[in-house]
Order: C-alpha cells, then sequence, then structure tokens
C-alpha cells in the first residue's frame, strides 16, 4: 500500500502540470464565443442598439458596439454584470422586466431567441473580438499594406538557414537534435496519429547510428505512404470543414443523421493519401460538380467533396443562417479570413465591406441541396444480395408512403370536400394574416395549405379586374352584398346565361338548369360540381370544358398537383404520422449494408439568385443588389457562370491569391510544432500581427505552390529540417530570450490529443483494426467501436459525446481554428475511473505473458515495451513489482465486498447449547421478479413450490417456509477487530413476526433477536474475527408462518481501530453483489497487472509527445 498512492500520484500529478504549462488559448475569448457573438449577438446589437448607442450618438452616455464602453456602463452605472444575466440591467431591460426602462426605445420587443442569445452571451462574460490598434506594419488608412495581403515571394535559404539567422541575431542556437527513440515516436505520432512498435523503434535507433539524415527521410516517406496518414491529416481536416454526421437540432422525432455525410469524409481521407494538389483539394470542395467529365457528373466519386458545404448545421431550416455558415467555412477555413464579420456592417478593420459578404451570399443563394434520394450514387454496395433486400425495403417503405400521399390526395378531392374548400376560399382571400387562416381553417376541419392555394386560385382567375371566363360568374355573384343575394341573383342568373355574357358555355348551361342560388355557398357548389365532373373524366370533350380542365390542372392549382407530392399539402399531424416512414428510410440508408454511397451534393439552381444586402443583417430591410463576385480587395471580379462557385473556386485556388498557401501552411505547421507561425489560424486580417517567421511561412508556402501544390512534400521539408528534429530542451539563455520559442530555438512538447490518445491505447492494447478504413460512421453502442480509429466514430452534432468534448474535441457546430489545449479535473477523472481505460489496460495485461503466479521482471519489460517503446530501468523494475504487489494485496482485500444468498437451517446443539447454521444452500437465480428489482430466489419461479416466498434482495428480504434467508460474508482478515450495526425492520402489522441471527462458524451465536409486526430492532456486535471465519445473517419466519414476512436489513460491517475509530469495510445493500460473486454496484477490481498497465497510459510519457 506504501508505494501505490506516490506512484499514482507522481503519474498523474505530474502529468497535468505539465498539461497545464502547455494550454494555450486564444487572447481572451475561445473562438467558438466569438464565433457565437459574431452570429448571434452583433446582428442584434446593430439592428437595435447602435442608432441610440454606437460610434455617432451615446444615449445616457452608454456605448454598445465597444466591450469596454458596455461593461464602462451609463451615466448612471454598470449596465451587465458579466457571468450573470439575472442582475444585468441590459438583460432586465430588454425583457421589459419592471424597475428599468424597457429597451429597445423603438420598434417591437426583441424576439424570444434574441433574448436568449442575449442573455447567453452575458452568462458566457461578454465574448468580443479582441479590441486593440491595427497590427503594425501598416498604415492604418491603407488596410490594403497589411503583411498577409502582400503577395507571396520566396526568400532565399532552407528552413534551417532561416530560421538560423534569427536565432543567430538573438545570440542563440538551435537545441541539440531529440534522441532516435523520441524523434521515431514524434514522427510517427504527427503524421499518422499512432505509434510506432517498440521494435519500430529499435530499427529507427540502428538506422540512424548510421546515418540519421537518411533514417529519418527513410520513415518520413514511408510513414506518408501510410494509410494511416490520410486518416490522421483527414481528421484535422474535418475540424477546418465542421464535419459532424447530423444536424445539430431535432424537431418532431425526426432522424437527424446525415446519411452520407461518411462519403465526404472518405473522400478527404483518400485524396491526402493520394497526394491530391491540394488547390484542386480545395477546388473540388467547392465545385466539383463543375469539374468532373461530362459522362461522370452524377457518379464520379470526387461530387463527394461538395459535402464540404452541406456537412454543417441546418439551423432548423434557416437559409439564411446556413449561407452564413457556408460564406464562414471557406472564408475563414480556405483564406483564413472573417468575411461573416461584415454581415451586418462593412467589416471593422479589413477592407471587407458588407457588399462582399452579400457577393459570396448571392453565390450560395444561387445553389441548392437535393433530397437524400436525389443525390448521385457514387458507387455500389459489394454484395449484390444486400442490394436486392434493401432496394426491396426501400421499395416497400416507398409504397407506404405513395399510399399515405394518396389518402390525402383524394380526401382533398372529394365532391363533398371540394365544396368546403370553395366555399372558404372566397373568406380566406379577405384574411391577411397566415397564422389567423391556420386557424379558421383548422376549426372548420379544412388543410388549410389547400384553402391557401384555393384562395390564391381565386385571385389569379376569380376576382382580377378581368376574369377568366370560367371563374367569371364566382366574381360576379361575389360582389353581391349578402344581406340581398336572393333578392338580386335571379337577375344575374338572366345576365350570365346569355350566349354573349363571355362566361364559359359549362358553368353557364348550369346555372341555366338550376334555380337561381339562394346564397354564394351554393355557387361555391355549382362549382365544386363542375370541377369533379372534370376530375371525374366524364366530361365531354370539347373546347369549353377544355377550358375549365386547363385552369384546374394547368395552372397551379390543389387539382394540379400529383398524387406523389401530395405532402405539400401535409398538416402537422401528417408530418408527425410520416416521420416514422422518413426515419425508417434514413435508417436503412444509413444501416443497411446494400444501400449505395451517395454524394451529399449541391447543385446550382436553375436561375442565378443574387440577393440584396440585408440592411444591418436583417432580412426584411433591403438594400442594393450585390451581384455573384469575388472580394473586393483582391479585384471585387463578377461571376457570371451559374452560381459562381467555379470561378469561386478558381479565386480561392489561385497561386495569385496571397493567402491561401500561406494559410494552410500555417495550419500543417501547427500541428507538427503545437504552435502556429501566425497566431490566429483562420484570421489572416490587419488585427493579426505579423509573424515573427514571416520569412519561413513565405518560404514553404512558396515552395508548396512551386512543388504542384503537393501536401506531402510540404510534410517532407519540415520534418527532414533540422529546426523540426530539434530537442524539448529550455535552457535559461532561451529562456529567457525565446520564452515563447516563437524564434524555434526548440521543439514544443504537445499532448496527445483526444484521437491519437484513443487510438494510442487501442493500438497498444492490440484492439485497434488499422485495416479497416472508411464507411459509415461507427456510433459509439457498436460492438465494433474498440477496433475503429477515432476518425471514423460518429461526430453527433445535437448530442456531442462527453469524453472527446473534455479532450478539447473541435466543437463540430462551427469551423474550428485550432484545438485549444485545456486542463480539466474531468480528464484525470477518465483516466483513472473509466470504463473504457479500464477495459484497455484488462486487455493489454491480458496480452502480456507472464510466467507463473508473479509478475516477474519479463512481464515488465514488455508492457513497457508496448506502452513506453523502451526498455524499464532496474529502479523502474523494483518499483513496479512493489506497486503490482501492493496492488495484489489489495485484490485479496477486496474480497470483504463479496457477499453469498442462500438458504440453511439453524440448528442448535442439546449437549453445549451452541447454535450453528447446517447445510447452507445457494440459491440458484439472480433476476427480477415482476416489476421489482433485482433479487435472488431459489429458482425462476417465484414464489416456489418448495421455498415458498424466499428471496434475498439489497437490504431486503422474505424467508421462505421453513427455509430462512441467509446472507454470508466471509472475512479477508488474518486477525481484526469488527462491530457489526443495523436494524432489521418488518413493516406488516399482520403475521406473527421474524426472528434474526448472526451466526459465526467460529464463535456460533453472536446475537439472536424477535421482531414483532411493524416493529424494528437493533442488532450491534463487536467482536474480533479470524481469516475466512464466515459470519451469517439469518432471518427465519417465527413458527413457520411466512404470512407478510417482508423485511429490511442491512448488516454494516467496520473495522475497529486500536484508538476506538471506526473504518468502513462493507454494507449488505450497497454491496449487494450478483453471480459474477461481485457487488453490483461497484466497478470489479483490476488485475495488478492491469493496473500497471492503466498507470503507464496514464503517465506523462505516453500522453505526451518530446
Amino acid at each position: 500500500m506504501t508505494s501505490q498512492t506516490p506512484f499514482f500520484l507522481w503519474i498523474l500529478g505530474g502529468s497535468f502540470a505539465i498539461a497545464g504549462s502547455l494550454a494555450t488559448a486564444a487572447d481572451s475569448f475561445p473562438a467558438d464565443q466569438i464565433e457565437f457573438f459574431e452570429k448571434s449577438v452583433r446582428p442584434v446589437l446593430a439592428e437595435n442598439c447602435y442608432d441610440c448607442h454606437g460610434d455617432h450618438k451615446h444615449e445616457n452616455g452608454l456605448r454598445m458596439n465597444l466591450r469596454s464602453a458596455i461593461l464602462r456602463g451609463s451615466d448612471y452605472g454598470k449596465v451587465v454584470e458579466p457571468g450573470n444575466p439575472a442582475a444585468s440591467k441590459l438583460i432586465k431591460a430588454i425583457k421589459h422586466e419592471s424597475g428599468v426602462e424597457s429597451m429597445p426605445k423603438k420598434g417591437d420587443k426583441l424576439k424570444p431567441e434574441e433574448i436568449a442569445a442575449l442573455e447567453k452571451w452575458v452568462q458566457m462574460g461578454l465574448p468580443w473580438p479582441e479590441e486593440k490598434e491595427v497590427a503594425h506594419g501598416h498604415d492604418k488608412a491603407d488596410p490594403m499594406q497589411h503583411w498577409a495581403f502582400q503577395p507571396v515571394k520566396k526568400p532565399s535559404g532552407t528552413v534551417d538557414s532561416l530560421v538560423g539567422a534569427k536565432l543567430k541575431a538573438a545570440g542563440l542556437d538551435f537545441a541539440p537534435q531529440a534522441d532516435a527513440a523520441a524523434l521515431c515516436r514524434r514522427i510517427h505520432v504527427t503524421l499518422t496519429g499512432l505509434q510506432p512498435s517498440f521494435e519500430d523503434v529499435r530499427a529507427f535507433e540502428k538506422a540512424s547510428a548510421q546515418n540519421a539524415k537518411a533514417a529519418v527521410d527513410t520513415l518520413v516517406n514511408k510513414l506518408l505512404a501510410s494509410p494511416a496518414y490520410g486518416e490522421r491529416w483527414g481528421r484535422i481536416w474535418l475540424d477546418v470543414a465542421r464535419y459532424a454526421d447530423t444536424d445539430g437540432y431535432q424537431v418532431a422525432g425526426k432522424d437527424i443523421r446525415y446519411p452520407y455525410a461518411y462519403t465526404y469524409r472518405d473522400w478527404v481521407v483518400k485524396s491526402l493519401n493520394e497526394d491530391m494538389p491540394y488547390d484542386k483539394f480545395l477546388m473540388y470542395q467547392l465545385a466539383a460538380d463543375k469539374m468532373v467529365p461530362a459522362d461522370k457528373a452524377k457518379s464520379d466519386p470526387h461530387l463527394a467533396a461538395l459535402a464540404f458545404m452541406n456537412v454543417g448545421d441546418r439551423f432548423i431550416s434557416n437559409k439564411d443562417l446556413q449561407t452564413d455558415d457556408r460564406i464562414d467555412v471557406v472564408t475563414r477555413g480556405m483564406l483564413g479570413l472573417t468575411v461573416a464579420c461584415a454581415r451586418c456592417h462593412d467589416h471593422k478593420y479589413d477592407p471587407i465591406p458588407a457588399r462582399d459578404y452579400y457577393a459570396l451570399y448571392s453565390v450560395f443563394n444561387s445553389c441548392e441541396e437535393p433530397a437524400n434520394d436525389a443525390m448521385p450514387v457514387i458507387g455500389r454496395a459489394p454484395n449484390e444480395n444486400d442490394v436486392k433486400d434493401y432496394e426491396a425495403k426501400v421499395a416497400e417503405i416507398a409504397q407506404k408512403d405513395l399510399e399515405f400521399k394518396k389518402k390525402v390526395y383524394e380526401e382533398i378531392r372529394t365532391p363533398e370536400r371540394v365544396t368546403e374548400y370553395l366555399a372558404f376560399a372566397q373568406e380566406a382571400v379577405t384574411i391577411k394574416d397566415r397564422t389567423a387562416l391556420k386557424g379558421r381553417a383548422g376549426a372548420l376541419k379544412l388543410r388549410d395549405k389547400v384553402a391557401d392555394q384555393w384562395a390564391d386560385f381565386l385571385k389569379r382567375h376569380a376576382l382580377k379586374a378581368k376574369p377568366h371566363p370560367v371563374m367569371l360568374a364566382w366574381k360576379e355573384f361575389a360582389a353581391l352584398p349578402a344581406d340581398q343575394f336572393a333578392a338580386k341573383a335571379p337577375e344575374l342568373v338572366k345576365t350570365l346565361t346569355k350566349p354573349d355574357s363571355g362566361l364559359n358555355a359549362v358553368p353557364r348551361n348550369e346555372l341555366a338548369k338550376r334555380p337561381a342560388p339562394k346564397n354564394f355557398g351554393e355557387v361555391a357548389a355549382l362549382y365544386a360540381d363542375i370541377f369533379n365532373t372534370c376530375l371525374a373524366g366524364t366530361q365531354p370533350d370539347n373546347a369549353d370544358w377544355k377550358q375549365v380542365r386547363e385552369i384546374l390542372q394547368t395552372d397551379p392549382s390543389p387539382m394540379s398537383v400529383p398524387v406523389e407530392q401530395a405532402n405539400v399539402f401535409f398538416t402537422r399531424k401528417d408530418l408527425t404520422q410520416t416521420v416514422k416512414m422518413s426515419n425508417d428510410r434514413l435508417k436503412l440508408e444509413i444501416e443497411h449494408p446494400g444501400s449505395p454511397p451517395r454524394a451529399m451534393v449541391m447543385v446550382d439552381k436553375p436561375k442565378p439568385a443574387d440577393v440584396s444586402i440585408f440592411i444591418r443583417g436583417n432580412p426584411s430591410r433591403r438594400g442594393a443588389v450585390a451581384p455573384r463576385g469575388w472580394l473586393t480587395m483582391f479585384g471585387g471580379e463578377s461571376f457570371k457562370e451559374g452560381s459562381g462557385r467555379l470561378e469561386l473556386a478558381q479565386k480561392i485556388a489561385s497561386k495569385d491569391n496571397p493567402l491561401t498557401a500561406r494559410v494552410i501552411v500555417n495550419r500543417v505547421w501547427t500541428q507538427h510544432f503545437g504552435k502556429p507561425l501566425v497566431g490566429q489560424t483562420s484570421d489572416f486580417g490587419v488585427q493579426t500581427d505579423e509573424p515573427v517567421q514571416h520569412d519561413l511561412l513565405d518560404y514553404l508556402a512558396a515552395s508548396l505552390m512551386e512543388e504542384n501544390w503537393s501536401l506531402k512534400k510540404l510534410h517532407q521539408r519540415i520534418l527532414t529540417s533540422r529546426t523540426y528534429q530539434q530537442a524539448v530542451l529550455n535552457t535559461p539563455d532561451k529562456a529567457l530570450k525565446d520564452a515563447d520559442n516563437e524564434l524555434l530555438s526548440r521543439q514544443n512538447r504537445q499532448r496527445l490529443d483526444y484521437e491519437s490518445m484513443r487510438d494510442a491505447m487501442l493500438q497498444v492494447a492490440g484492439e485497434l483494426d488499422s485495416a479497416n478504413m472508411g464507411g459509415r460512421a461507427v456510433p459509439l453502442t457498436d460492438k465494433t467501436v474498440d477496433s475503429r480509429r477515432s476518425v471514423y466514430l460518429l461526430v453527433n452534432r445535437y448530442d456531442q459525446a462527453t469524453v472527446p468534448a473534455t479532450f478539447d474535441f473541435a466543437n463540430p457546430d462551427n469551423h474550428s481554428p485550432i484545438r485549444y489545449v485545456t486542463t480539466v479535473p474531468q480528464q484525470a477523472l477518465f483516466l483513472m475511473n473509466s470504463p473504457f481505460m479500464q477495459q484497455r489496460s484488462t486487455k493489454l495485461a491480458e496480452a502480456t505473458p507472464v510466467k507463473g503466479s508473479t509478475i516477474d521482471s519479463e512481464a515488465i519489460q514488455s508492457l513497457y515495451h508496448r506502452v513506453l517503446l523502451r526498455d524499464a530501468s532496474p529502479d523502474e523494475i523494483e518499483m513496479t513489482q512493489r506497486f503490482c504487489n501492493d496492488a495484489d494485496m489489495l485484490k485479496r482485500r477486496a474480497a470483504a465486498f463479496v457477499w453469498r444468498y442462500g438458504t440453511a437451517k439453524v440448528e442448535k446443539d442439546a449437549t453445549t447449547g451452541k447454535v450453528s447454521l447446517a447445510g447452507f444452500e445457494p440459491l440458484a437465480h439472480f433476476g427480477k421478479v415482476g416489476q421489482n428489482t433485482m433479487r435472488w430466489t431459489p429458482d425462476k419461479v417465484h414464489p416456489s413450490k418448495e421455498y415458498g416466498y424466499l428471496y434475498i434482495g439489497a437490504g431486503n428480504g422474505h424467508p421462505g417456509s421453513q427455509w430462512p434467508a441467509v446472507m454470508q460474508w466471509t472475512t479477508p482478515f488474518s486477525k481484526e477487530k469488527i462491530r457489526i450495526s443495523g436494524a432489521i425492520k418488518r413493516s406488516s402489522d399482520k403475521g406473527n413476526g421474524i426472528r434474526a441471527w448472526i451466526i459465526s462458524n467460529k464463535k456460533g451465536k453472536i446475537r439472536e433477536e424477535f421482531v414483532k409486526p411493524a416493529s424494528s430492532v437493533e442488532l450491534t456486535a463487536d467482536l474480533e474475527v479470524e481469516q475466512d471465519e464466515v459470519l451469517s445473517f439469518v432471518v427465519e419466519s417465527e413458527n413457520n408462518d411466512t404470512n407478510s414476512d417482508s423485511y429490511n436489513w442491512a448488516p454494516k460491517i467496520e473495522r475497529i481501530a486500536s484508538d476506538g475509530s471506526v473504518a468502513p469495510i462493507t454494507r449488505a445493500d450497497t454491496d449487494f453483489c450478483g453471480p459474477s460473486q461481485w457487488p453490483i454496484n461497484r466497478p470489479k477490481p483490476q488485475t495488478p497487472l492491469a493496473q500497471l498497465a492503466q498507470v503507464l497510459m496514464m503517465s506523462n510519457e505516453f500522453q505526451f509527445v518530446d
């Protein structure tokens, strides 16, 4: 015991101390909070607050367009309490609470979602982009002089010469090269996200001793050719692409999974493995449909790339937010520009007018996403039987869907319903409010969408100045006052039935045959009869009936909608009924092995749809049209071809673009060094300072473009440099002159990211199936989950998994610029206590050969080789053997938690009077009885024919007829003084009571008590016990009368120390055991070797890369 705790604390405490020293974050607020502010808060402030509290007007001394000004407050004091919305005057004002002036003064009260956004913002602490002077390096009056907007020019030299020159100028030098073992692991992790084997490390050490440069070159090339490279770097790109396998909101029980997002993920992995030129990599994600051969326009695998624009949130079908999200991921992800900040106004710092934002908005507004079943099929399931089964099931669901639509289709076309809809349509024309129309239609049990279309039909054909000939009579009768209708209708009939009246012959003849209508409902019935005759197809084939047919079926009307599209008339109730069919179809697409892979594409609309600028981001306030086009700062050319996506892709991927190459080089560098060259990886705007290593950035960017945008060559150039291969060595001189390592005087220690940590644990445990690549997202509940790399696990945007988020997994709600490294207690708790860790360490221990019953040095060395990739030192072997011995002792002590359950006879020796227990028989069945909790019974049938109502549960039970209920506890200690306590309670007032015993197999009776009906008795005893002494806790019915003998009894056993203090050992209810002979509510103790394996996987040496 003495060595175990220090060892754990040494491992764990050191690990998280280092984690804390390495933690990085944004200068002020996390990127996701800034993102929330820009998308959800700034538009509200701009639209509702800036007129009175902006740059030029500060009513009551309050300014709302600067965080510092908001915190400063108004002439009357503070208006916000960061972190406390309820105490903030601003929130009270917008909620119109008493005691403060309601805001905004002009216009309506803010919408509930706007109030909620401001409350969340205040709760966060008012996240706001950093307020500072425009970055140095250019004239404030001319932001186009900013360093990042200048053309990329390749400086002379190499990575090492450029870095070396700055080090020399600072009086520093490179750190020594990392030792071969550390370098081998570093290169493996950075390129593949996986660990090398012990044999890999040994081979690299041997090769390095002969020729260090050749050894590194060979290793880098080998790993770049590994499929694991694409998996590692594909996951890094998925952060940029805000990848997820689901929507972010769930409405009406709808399945929110994206059935084909996985094809995008697999395309990314494959493209990177094939070293697709980065410019093409970007272009395909914006315009693959414009780039693939015409004969493959609906089947080319590259179409999967278009999901880059579609795997984001759907924002409850809000098209404006979807488009904003696409603009953001394209501009921040590919260009490193925060164009979305120009949504409400011209960009505050960068030369990006709002017109540019809406020019890009017009590009994406000119596109649309097809339905799932219209997505291009880009492959076929390998098993034809699976394909046939899938197609049959799809057809079955489609038939059910068609039948439901047919039911609606036929219902709205019955003569009675057509009459009712036409009668209501005239009233509906006068109802301006959509909600009121819906309510009125509902009251009449009519479908509001059908009524709406009939009303539109009347507006277009009957109520115009010059109505359609078929509808002339409708217009004339509708003009009659209701109170004079019956009186004036006969004269109107005479006029309308004249041959020259202009009325189509079909309604003219029908009017002539009938008595004059007494009210407008009879006019509606007349037209309903005509329309129903036409729909039935029984009318003569002449020009007059053709006119009727055309107005019904050619022009848009409820009758022109085909049965397949009857869903346009679905009510909320209908949609609820069809959700199951929709979910069943989606489930097939996602889970059935015969489902074909499809590309989650975006296509151009038939005609481009340029939009007008939203004044202050408000869609209801429009300014000038913003035609599709490029950013003004880089030329502002208009896009003419369709939506303009291909032209946009060409502009972004151009070598003339000063941002694209720099941005990706900075992202790649960040992964290799743990720190970017440019501090803001997705914001190269004028607020971002020129990097210390500007020449290095441009050298790498220019080299990337020269070498056909090859990312693999970029990796080679970086990883084979002396700069990359430096040791993690911080001398006092370096700490003084290069505290933040901006001069690159050493390598940075990095903590494994979540995926690398999880994959490495599965790898060393021998569970990872690295050959199983691609395919549909794997749910965390799937039986194969512990054999798959993390890149393939389902990313649920709606219900994000806790553990990945705890370890800083990218939030898929938005584009993620970088993984911010945090240190929180939950990380330590996961490493110490999670089932995942216990399962991995147990698997690893099982795979470790052990000779005999003790853990020898060979077993320890085997673990060190697999986990830490090195030999254990003699001191470590000695320490770990002590640790394992202590752990083994603890495991033996864990037997103190174990209880057994059965029945036996209480016997009393006639001579000595000693009480003992005879013939203990374990209860055979464990499970639920009816609706009860888990319990032990003699057999599955309860009550039992032989044993009656006998059972034992967690702290409760019932004796059987002539069969006592017995709980047994065996002491695992050689000699201990213990205390037994706990009351036994019989709740029922029926029957004649029960008798309780505590009996030792060594000492005989310890206690005996009779418990009367509806009473309780405390049973306590202090005694000294020895190894393997069995204590039995017995309950029997008095005189074998079991009527109402249910009881509650949870004996507690404690250890009594020499000073009289007590410490808990076990308690019968909390340590209630199941068939595994272990408490069902306690994790089962690991073997000493498994505990050692877990400790090694928790260690600094495993969790961090030097």
